[in-house]
């Protein structure tokens, strides 16, 4: 199933990453502002072709746009969680103070 509202967060992350506001985007794809607009708000589907040239412009591929490629952090959540799992309460306060800690100076 596509996920058309992770589609429209990630063109729009995208597109803010190279500055562009909505309109200056909707240009180089050649399309209204209002459609761009649309998609980033999941109110519109985009065809195959549309993402296609919205990748093309964004410098992104296809691929991350359908979200077929699975994020390393997505990887993590679950090891973490199965590592939690085996630790007594104590441990995982450790690790959840660690994890804290480390965090906190990493911003």
């Amino acid at each position: 199933m596509i996920d058309y509202v992770k589609i429209g967060q990630r063109i729009q992350s995208a597109r803010m990453a190279m500055g562009l506001t909505q309109e200056a985007f909707a240009e180089k794809v050649q399309v209204s502002r209002n459609y761009i607009s649309q998609i980033e708000t999941c109110k519109e589907k985009p065809s195959l072709d549309m993402l296609g040239k919205i990748s093309a412009v964004a410098d992104v591929s296809l691929a991350f746009l359908l979200d077929c490629v699975v994020e390393e952090r997505q990887y993590l959540h679950s090891d973490i969680a199965d590592i939690l799992a085996t630790c007594s309460p104590e441990k995982t306060r450790l690790i959840y103070d660690l994890i804290a800690r480390v965090a906190q100076y990493s911003e």
